[in-house]
């Protein structure tokens, strides 16, 4: 496919996104205003970090998931979607602020990041806030099943933070090893989500099962576009420098294929590149190169389309035909072909 394929390709699949999403749209109004609703604390920091992190933007693919799986399953309910949507937006900030600690970043989304204009400390303590808040929301909703899920999310996303920590500058970690890490620092989440949009809806064990299937694939493939991205996005767009995961020492899917593909000077020049202290754009230039001749973040691409094409026949066979499904269906398009 000409790249000219490819962009109007994209331009189509990002366009069914937003046609999909669009009925959906008042309840999302309602997650970001409850959002706002539940940052309010008497300790004026905590609302004015939380409020920054969210001025900055983002997807919401987390509630978009929740809100359709639930609709899919039968939930007509007016309210719990939103409260369990802001539950997982909650979780998900406080690991972004978290986050960008850990990794001495300084920018998100575009933005100056939380821990650069508000210091480490108010970080990582504004997210515990939001941590706690989210266990607060969930105790209020009184759902046991809902807590077991969001809980073992929470649980196997700090074990991937910590699994990634451990493998910094890793040049020998696995395909497996990094798979498992993504689920369970990105899929765990989605694949919450997904599974709680079943509990509201009342569906079969087996409904269940598919819609968490989906959510864990979705995850999986939307962290795989994020690394492929990483080198080769759109800056702007991106909201971060490219070549973030190189400067922080994350051994992503496209160096692991490239390292197990190059020879010994080539693996060399990228483990140099990792642990040099000259300019991003210089080291990203030299391990670019490595990685387009053995075409590795196509490979990546590729991973990540096979993880969607798995998420959708999950719901397919355990769902009939309706427009909740089309819409699971052209979120998981947008995951693998977004450019940002």
């Amino acid at each position: 496919m000409s790249s000219v394929q490819d962009t109007k390709a994209s331009v189509d699949i990002s366009l069914k996104y937003k046609e999909a999403v669009a009925p959906y749209a008042p309840d999302m109004e309602r997650v970001e205003k409850d959002i706002l609703k539940h940052f309010q604390s008497d300790v004026a920091l905590i609302p004015q970090v939380s409020e920054y992190l969210a001025g900055s933007g983002g997807k919401r693919i987390r509630p978009i998931l929740l809100t359709v799986a639930s609709r899919l399953c039968g939930y007509t309910g007016a309210s719990r979607h939103i409260t369990l949507s802001v539950v997982a937006e909650f979780i998900h900030a406080a690991t972004l602020l978290h986050d960008d600690v850990v990794d001495d970043a300084d920018q998100r989304r575009g933005m100056e990041s939380a821990n650069i204009k508000f210091g480490n400390c108010a970080s990582v303590l504004v997210g515990d806030f939001l941590f706690a808040k989210s266990f607060v929301l969930m105790s209020q909703d009184g759902d046991i099943r809902v807590i077991n899920a969001m809980s073992e999310a929470t649980r196997r996303l700090a074990e991937g933070e910590v699994l990634q920590l451990v493998n910094t500058l890793n040049l020998t970690i696995t395909e497996d090893i990094y798979t498992d890490t993504i689920y369970r620092k990105t899929g765990a989440l989605i694949e919450a989500c997904c599974r709680l949009g079943a509990i509201l809806g009342g569906a079969s064990k087996e409904k269940e099962e598919a819609l968490a299937q989906y959510g864990r694939n979705i995850g999986i493939a939307f962290q795989l576009v994020d690394d492929a991205l990483d080198f080769v996005g759109d800056a702007r767009g991106w909201g971060k420098p490219l070549g973030a995961d190189l400067e922080e020492g994350r051994v992503t899917l496209p160096l692991i294929r490239a390292l197990a593909m190059a020879d010994e000077s080539e693996a060399g020049d990228i483990k140099s590149a990792m642990e040099s202290d000259t300019g991003r754009e210089a080291k990203l230039g030299a391990v670019i190169m490595t990685l387009k001749k053995y075409d590795t973040i196509s490979y990546a691409m590729e991973q990540a389309r096979w993880r969607v094409e798995e998420a959708k026949s999950a719901i397919s066979a355990c769902f009939e035909p309706s427009s909740h499904l089309d819409t699971m269906r052209a979120i998981a398009d947008y995951v693998v072909d977004r450019k940002i």
